[in-house]
């Protein structure tokens, strides 16, 4: 695996998230995404999911098998190559649990070879998203309202990585969500996003495309 298909890879992980500062349950509006919930901004949700998916921190899984913070859920995410293959992941969560979960996101690099570092990438290749997120056929996230559900910072400290020439993830760019708490039953939640504008070639260039479903069960 060459340099280029690891930072690809980032992006086909599509990774918490929107700080709701009122419940959201299917059919109401999300609150902005630039509040705090749940003890932590959408910046440090980003920050620690990105850590744990990593391999940075460990996080004891709950009975279910997911990584807990706080009772906050950080939900998993299909095994997804990012080429418009659709994927779909199973989960089971306590009643009372809130989740959060990225959507789509870059991740920077350092480089051991004298590679300048990733520069952030233009912030229109996110307000330019063509994404629908739904939760139980109701769009939470869409293209009209997907910078509300934004964030961008450095890591401090990195993240090591040291793969081929890679040194260590230094900041991300992502859209992402934390919802409240679901109803005992079941849920399903849907991804659909495609970049408009071409990555930059250090992300391998072209396009990120995801169909990705959630079958959520929460417990009684």
């Amino acid at each position: 695996m060459n340099t280029r298909t690891i930072k690809t890879a980032f992006v086909a992980a599509s990774l918490a998230g929107l700080c709701l500062a009122a419940p959201v349950l299917a059919g109401n509006s999300p609150a902005p995404g630039h509040s705090s919930a749940f003890g932590r901004s959408l910046a440090a949700w980003d920050d620690l999911y990105f850590r744990w998916t990593f391999g940075n921190i460990t996080i004891a899984p709950d009975a279910n098998g997911n990584a807990v913070v706080n009772g906050v859920v950080l939900l998993p995410l299909p095994n997804a190559p990012g080429d418009g293959t659709p994927a779909s992941l199973d989960v089971t969560l306590n009643n009372g649990q809130p989740f959060t979960l990225p959507l789509w996101f870059l991740a920077g690099t350092s480089y051991t070879d004298g590679t300048p570092p990733d520069p952030v990438v233009d912030v229109n290749v996110f307000k330019t998203l063509d994404i629908t997120f739904k939760v139980d056929g109701v769009t939470v996230v869409n293209s009209a309202n997907v910078m509300n559900y934004y964030s961008e910072s450095a890591f401090t400290p990195p993240i090591p990585l040291e793969i081929f020439n890679i040194d260590s993830i230094i900041w991300f760019e992502s859209i992402a969500i934390t919802h409240t708490p679901l109803p005992p039953g079941t849920h399903t939640l849907t991804l659909d996003a495609v970049n408009t504008q071409a990555l930059p070639p250090n992300f391998g260039g072209g396009f990120a495309n995801f169909h990705n479903t959630w079958n959520i069960t929460v417990t009684r």
